[in-house]
């Protein structure tokens, strides 16, 4: 009923306004039209009387142009007739001032009113547009101000020769009081306004006036400019760029000029009767809007006394319920007779439990609480008796959150207890709050850093276990100080003034400060000041974490005295070096330099390193720094740029004698037996020497000269010592060139083999060759393997370059079975870094299968060094070798340790030996003796015996005696490319000398 009541009068009142609205809406517009055919008519009425002024004076030039022209026999009688002309023009115009001509020079030759001296008018607008345009007729100029200071619209026609050509220019200046006297003569109220425009906006005349605006262009411009010439006639509503005040125009633009007449009649007057009478209509609406109200509000009143009593019953309930809400806390109550329950509703929301008309049963409470928590509950229920505590949801039904469980017991009269009441708490927040909070206080109390919390006034109110132990501080003995005992004396007071105005300012600063501990010791510490605020932004006081710099800055000074020394001898390091070694150069006396720049390499330590282990290494670099200190000059430079190198500056001594016998000296101290693992270890060194300024002026000279001499002295063999020489610059660079040929002579196909035949001492033919690896660099020419291959192995190519000759020496063996004769054994050999890669098997296999190559026909050479240097990685690689059905071999046999247990370990197909042995097997019995005793040594262990190097008949035969199986040597063939080698293998066969 209270619904429909309302709805009833908001209805009526929305008509009421509805009404009201569309009632003085249309009154408003009928007095705009009414108003707007008044106006109409006015600027019809100014639009007619302008322009027919306008075509008087038109007229009147038009008759004085045809009168002067005219002919006439004296130039006097002339003058006076021209004048009475013009006179007489101007007697029917009351509102023209005077007329007067120009001649085609701008020359004013008659005027009415005989203005004394000449005049030259040239330069007006009009006589230019005169004298330009044929076509042009009246032309209307915009206002000027005469010589007497009046005001006139200037008028002017073109005079024209009989032939058409321009004769000059009639003029006449019409006063505009003229118009505005039957201007004012029209009535538009207090603030309207009367006016006479240009097309362009320029204002001709104005009523009422409003001096020092005539002639000008009025800005912003009139809107009517933008409305022509589509709309001559019209209306809108502006305020005027003149006064200010908001008025509504209408204008007409006047018949064949270019001039527009507007009438603005001021909006407030206009519409002041229509705003008397909506005043008045609104007061008696409102009035009626107020009795309907005042009955609305009797009827609702009445209804709401009947509501009164159903919203005073429900009111407390909604009230708790919506306190409950807030609070997130629910309300219950447990009948134990009838063993039924109430809820209300924010207990539902509690246990995210669907709303139902009846409480659900205790079971279905327990359900929806943690299993660890339920039997408590439970037994408190079983025995009705009141039980608090912290609970926990099923995390089952969703998050897990965390509810404060309180009862209490509900007794009758006998003192039974009856039923159990009691509240459910959601404390999610507040649980999680207090582990952040005890998370806070251990985190204060852990960290390694100090914290000091003061409040406002700066008296400290905590600080933490890190404080105690920078500070030696207890906590008891600083709490309510003042920061300022911490104070040390190393800064002064505008210090400590800056950085108070800093946390002033920007609410905190940052910064190294000195401290002191309780026993009065100074310490470097970084230190952040902030304020502290509360949720208001209120500052509640300061927090100070300072951070101990002590073991910082001696890590520093550790970390800048490692980046230039070596950790493991202490001696300074490659910077550390350069360093001291330009200061000395720098030092250095010009008229007696001594600099030498000494650089001792531990000879075959990688060796030491490999056999007994890097710590064995490490001491034999430790004693051997130790030792050359103790015999190194005051003032002088020890230093270990890295690995197995020492350099030493030395500046004591007169010339290179004394160089050389402080060198042996430290070669001897270097090789005095060393106890290295229980252990006397003897080592030796190898030096190069340079000199200041002989090899060098700079640091780097000097070290990159003593290092070439270094290399040369290792050439030597160990313990050896070179001075530099400018060749070995040389050597340097060739080597250097090599390298750097070397690592694109592959991707540029500049390797290839040659091939050097095998015959068989038992039927005279051909029954292998042996590839040798060439390279021939458009820049350096053919380089012999001795030259290239250990270069090869140093800068870790040979593995590539192995695996390249094996692939291509098997199509080559394989192309031969093609097209040669017979099929032939092609041999390769392998380095030490091949076989230790671990993939020399892999290796041949993809080389085999891709040539088609059975593989009995390849065989692979080894060195006594593989043997010795991975015993177990090539006793695995041979054995699978030799099941693949490849043939191995041992080359130059007896040049190396020659150990017969190798002999017997290796499953070896040949063994070959080296021509070391075979240069001299005629003339030196010794050799012969070897010879002969490895042949009978190999055909013992079933292996055949090739022999290297055969030069000469002689050598031939004496090999096939002593029972030799195959020979190669220049005798045979020189190592010549596949073309030519199988051209001696056709030969061969024809002259075999078997």
């Amino acid at each position: 009923m209270r619904v429909l009541l309302i709805a009833f009068l908001t209805l009526l009142f929305i008509g009421i306004i509805t009404n009201l609205i569309y009632t003085l809406s249309q009154a408003r517009q009928g007095v705009l039209q009414l108003q707007q055919l008044t106006s109409e008519k006015l600027v019809h009425v100014l639009e007619q009387q302008t322009a027919d002024s306008l075509n008087a004076v038109e007229l009147a030039l038009q008759s004085s142009s045809r009168s002067i022209a005219l002919p006439s026999s004296q130039k006097r009688k002339d003058d006076e007739a021209v004048h009475d002309i013009l006179v007489s023009a101007i007697r029917n115009l009351p509102f023209v001032r005077a007329i007067w001509v120009l001649d085609t020079e701008g020359d004013m030759i008659h005027d009415s009113e005989r203005l004394p001296g000449k005049y030259n008018l040239s330069d007006r607008d009009y006589f230019k547009v005169h004298r330009e345009t044929t076509t042009q007729g009246l032309y209307i100029d915009r206002p000027q101000l005469s010589k007497h200071g009046v005001w006139f619209i200037g008028v002017s026609l073109r005079i024209s020769r009989p032939d058409g050509s321009f004769g000059g220019v009639i003029a006449a200046a019409v006063e505009p009081r003229h118009f505005h006297q039957f201007y004012k003569s029209i009535k538009p109220g207090n603030d309207g306004v009367v006016s006479l425009l240009g097309t362009d906006g320029t204002l001709m005349l104005r009523v009422p006036d409003q001096h020092g605006i005539e002639g000008k262009k009025l800005n912003p411009l009139p809107r009517f400019v933008g409305m022509l010439p589509h709309a001559n006639v019209g209306s809108y509503s502006a305020k005027s760029s003149v006064d200010n005040v908001e008025r509504i125009y209408f204008y007409r633009r006047v018949r064949g000029r270019p001039l527009v007449v507007l009438v603005g009649i001021g909006e407030r007057e206009v519409l002041a009767p229509w705003r008397n009478a909506a005043q008045a209509y609104t007061a008696v609406s409102v009035a009626f809007l107020f009795l309907v109200c005042w009955l609305g509000y009797v009827g609702l009143h009445e209804l709401r006394r009947r509501a009164s009593l159903h919203k005073a019953l429900v009111s407390s309930e909604s009230a708790l319920n919506a306190a409950q809400k807030l609070a997130r806390i629910g309300s219950w109550e447990f009948d134990l007779q009838r063993k039924k329950g109430k809820w209300s509703e924010e207990m539902f929301a509690l246990l995210a439990m669907q709303k139902t008309p009846d409480s659900p049963p205790l079971h279905q409470f327990l359900e929806a609480l943690h299993p660890d928590d339920r039997t408590e509950v439970e037994s408190a229920f079983r025995q009705g008796r009141a039980w608090l505590g912290e609970l926990r949801t099923n995390p089952d039904k969703g998050p897990v959150r965390y509810l404060y469980f309180s009862s209490a017991e509900q007794k009758n009269e006998r003192g039974e207890t009856t039923a159990i009441s009691g509240t459910l708490q959601d404390v999610t927040q507040r649980h999680f709050a207090d582990e952040k909070l005890n998370l806070a206080a251990r985190v204060f109390n852990h960290m390694q850093d100090g914290i000091v919390v003061t409040d406002i006034d700066g008296r400290i109110v905590a600080v933490n276990a890190a404080f105690e132990r920078i500070t030696g501080y207890p906590e008891m003995d600083v709490l309510g100080q003042h920061p300022t005992m911490l104070r040390s004396e190393r800064h002064h007071d505008a210090f400590y003034r800056s950085i108070l105005d800093a946390v002033e300012t920007n609410g905190e600063w940052r910064g190294e400060i000195w401290g002191k501990r309780k026993n009065g010791a100074a310490y470097l510490q970084w230190m952040t000041i902030s304020v502290m605020r509360d949720n208001a932004g209120r500052r509640t006081g300061y927090v100070a974490v300072i951070t101990d710099l002590s073991e910082i800055t001696e890590a520093n000074a550790q970390l800048t005295f490692l980046s230039n020394h070596d950790p493991l001898t202490r001696l300074p390091n490659r910077r550390l070096l350069n360093d001291r070694l330009q200061q000395t150069i720098d030092n250095a006396q010009p008229e007696h330099p001594a600099v030498a720049v000494l650089i001792l390499n531990v000879d075959r330590l990688q060796r030491l390193n490999d056999s007994l282990g890097h710590e064995a290494g490490d001491t034999v670099l430790w004693e051997i720094a130790r030792r050359l200190i103790a015999r190194l000059p005051h003032g002088d430079t020890l230093a270990r740029p890295g690995s197995d190198k020492f350099v030493i500056v030395f500046t004591r001594f007169e010339d290179n004698n004394d160089v050389i016998t402080f060198a042996h000296q430290l070669l001897d101290e270097i090789a005095a037996p060393i106890l290295v693992q229980g252990r006397n270890l003897s080592v030796t060194a190898s030096v190069g020497i340079s000199v200041y300024p002989y090899d060098g002026i700079h640091a780097s000279d000097l070290l990159k000269n003593a290092d070439a001499a270094l290399s040369n002295a290792k050439q030597y063999g160990p313990g050896t010592l070179r001075f530099f020489k400018s060749t070995m610059n040389a050597q340097a660079l060739h080597w250097i060139s090599i390298e750097h040929e070397l690592r694109g002579a592959l991707g540029r196909n500049e390797l290839l083999l040659y091939y050097q035949p095998q015959v068989c001492l038992s039927n005279g033919r051909l029954c292998g060759v042996e590839a040798l690896l060439r390279w021939d660099s458009p820049k350096l020419g053919m380089v012999m393997p001795a030259d290239f291959i250990p270069m090869a192995e140093d800068i870790g190519l040979i593995v590539q370059i192995g695996e390249w000759v094996i692939r291509q020496a098997c199509a080559q063996a394989r192309d031969w079975q093609e097209t040669g004769p017979a099929p032939l054994i092609v041999a390769v050999n392998v380095s030490a870094q091949q076989v230790a890669a671990g993939t020399l098997v892999q290796v041949v296999e993809s080389a085999l299968a891709q040539s088609g190559l059975q593989p009995r026909y390849l065989e692979i050479e080894l060195t006594e060094s593989v043997l010795m240097r991975d015993t177990e990685i090539a006793l695995r690689q041979i054995a699978a070798l030799r099941e693949l059905g490849v043939r191995v071999s041992l080359d130059d046999f007896g040049t190396g340790y020659s150990s017969l247990g190798y002999l017997s370990r290796f499953a070896l197909d040949k063994l070959k030996i080296d021509q070391c042995f075979i240069r001299d097997i005629i003339a030196d019995t010794r050799s012969a003796a070897i010879a002969r005793a490895t042949i009978a040594l190999a055909h013992g262990l079933g292996i055949r015996v090739i022999a290297e190097g055969v030069e000469n008949a002689e050598q031939l035969e004496y090999l096939r005696a002593a029972g030799c199986d195959e020979v190669q040597g220049f005798l045979i063939g020189r190592p010549a490319p596949p073309s030519q080698l199988a051209e001696l293998q056709m030969s061969w066969q024809a002259i075999s000398p078997c």
